[in-house]
């Protein structure tokens, strides 16, 4: 199975578990939250007046049949509700565990076992994917097990959600989890010691359709994907690729660094986007120099799951003239938040500027027309066939020109 086929299984799988969000742009929580910036601050002095939320709680506390839930409940649903007023999706409050779990996938690593969790038909909690050389395979886990309990509580989704499963699951690196699973109609309880889990971002090979053409699929924009991108070019180029296909489809952004560094590997310095900020105050990303793969043919792939900091290295390729961008019109989120963290390790994400193109295209809610439209397909061949005609003219190009000099 081909690196975008698995992939695209694993997405489909999880459609279970993300079912409700809005489609790329929330996964994770907040994948493709604009991160810029992550800053602490204490708490500052407000001049709303919030007796009126006080007497909502003392008449809730009077008359409501059933139990309340906990203050802390109670606060965190203030908080999102007036975030919420604001009327802006991207603006939003994370309680302290979905904060942690934006964080961890944001930073592309965490500690934990080694495993991806999803929800099967039934409802159940099941590992979806055991990855390589970690605790979780280590252990003797296998995709489809189901989880019935973590360190003795019995965990189902109806009782229990995936951010609150995947932070039970998750902890300090070197400290015992224990999970309680079933295969068939085997029950049996394993102690896995947490690991440091590094999440890939990218994922490369070479195309079997055209052995002159490297493929690389970005999945998110975290810390490490920069760093990975550049050793993916490298291996591709040691197998003798002579162009490349950048998959950004279903990429929901990310963070803008990240994706400024892998315009670096294509493009040699120059303006990568501009950011606005309230009061007209701006701000230019630019490229380094010394990129890994200035000069092959290059094709983007983007469809309408492109978002955010993916838009930014399609934009800027586009814009550019350094690639062309070959399927659907992307999603359109152009807007940056700051992530700022509460005293108790909750998060508060604020829209505070917008990005623009090299060419002073505006993203947010207009998204990218593709130069080569191709509507999607199930599984994904129709834009990387035509990616591949693309390219295919360019190298031919390319090789008449070198036999004339």
């Amino acid at each position: 199975m081909s690196t975008y086929e698995k992939h695209t299984a694993w997405r489909l799988f999880g459609r279970s578990v993300l079912q409700g969000l809005i489609a790329g742009i929330l996964l994770g929580g907040a994948f493709i939250a604009g991160y810029l910036y992550h800053a602490r601050f204490s708490r500052p002095t407000a001049t709303t007046d919030y007796s009126l939320l006080q007497e909502a709680e003392a008449l809730l506390e009077r008359h409501f049949l059933y139990d309340l839930p906990p203050q802390e409940k109670l606060v965190y649903g203030a908080a999102a509700g007036m975030v919420a007023a604001l009327n802006d999706p991207y603006t939003y409050f994370a309680e302290p565990q979905t904060a942690e779990l934006d964080k961890n996938n944001l930073d592309g690593s965490f500690g934990g076992v080694g495993a991806e969790i999803g929800v099967d038909e039934q409802g159940r909690y099941v590992i979806a994917q055991v990855y390589a050389d970690n605790p979780a395979e280590a252990a003797g886990l296998k995709a489809g097990d189901i989880i019935l309990a973590v360190d003795g509580t019995e965990v189902h989704a109806s009782s229990i959600d995936m951010n609150g499963l995947l932070a039970a699951i998750r902890g300090p690196v070197g400290e015992p989890v224990e999970l309680t699973l079933q295969r068939g109609e085997e029950v049996f309880t394993v102690e896995i010691v947490r690991a440091e889990v590094l999440l890939p971002s990218v994922f490369a090979r070479v195309l079997e359709e055209d052995p002159r053409v490297g493929y690389i699929q970005i999945t998110r924009f975290t810390n490490r994907t920069a760093s990975e991108m550049r050793e993916a070019i490298s291996d591709l180029r040691r197998q003798g690729v002579e162009a490349y296909v950048l998959d950004l489809r279903h990429n929901g952004g990310g963070l803008v660094n990240a994706a400024v560094d892998v315009v670096s590997e294509f493009l040699d310095g120059g303006v990568v986007l501009y950011e606005t900020r309230q009061g007209g105050e701006e701000r230019t990303f630019s490229a380094s120099r010394g990129g890994a793969a200035t000069e092959e043919p290059l094709v983007v792939l983007v469809n309408r799951g492109t978002a955010s900091a993916s838009e930014i290295v399609a934009g800027a390729l586009q814009d550019r003239e350094r690639a062309v961008l070959v399927g659907e019109q992307t999603f359109g989120k152009g807007s940056v938040q700051l992530i700022l963290t509460l005293s108790d390790s909750s998060s508060l994400h604020v829209t505070t500027a917008e990005w623009y193109t090299p060419n002073r295209h505006r993203l947010q809610d207009q998204g990218l027309t593709p130069d080569i439209p191709v509507e999607s397909d199930e599984d994904g061949q129709a834009a990387l066939s035509a990616a591949l005609e693309y390219l295919n003219s360019e190298l031919a190009v390319a090789e008449v020109s070198d036999g004339a000099r």
